[in-house]
């Protein structure tokens, strides 16, 4: 997904899911140390991935990406919820999503 379709797509997907135009948008770009994992608490929020990214692996209630897999007939570029991350690299990688926050509650964190 590229960043214009997420901005054209992320709307639509608001209103379909009742919450109008109350939101909050955020560009989120995450810097993986090598081999890292992490988790993102992300209730009640949308990470929509706007790239395609290499050697890592995105997974939460929704699906996974990870381009590597070959058990899955599908990859998410929207997530959401609890939202594990593995760099496969020996390298630092890196991560674009848009968060998209709806307006009555609002809660990240990031756990190691």
């Amino acid at each position: 997904m590229t960043v214009n379709l997420a901005l054209e797509y992320i709307p639509r997907r608001m209103q379909e899911l009742g919450y109008r135009a109350d939101y909050y948008i955020r560009f989120r770009h995450l810097v993986l140390q090598p081999s890292e994992e992490l988790i993102l608490d992300a209730d009640n929020q949308f990470f929509y991935l706007i790239e395609e990214a290499e050697n890592v692996r995105v997974e939460s209630e929704t699906g996974i990406f990870d381009l590597s897999e070959s058990t899955t007939n599908e990859m998410q570029y929207e997530h959401q919820n609890k939202i594990h991350i593995s760099n496969y690299l020996p390298g630092i990688n890196h991560l674009r999503f848009i968060q998209v926050i709806p307006k009555h509650k609002i809660k990240t964190t990031i756990k190691k």
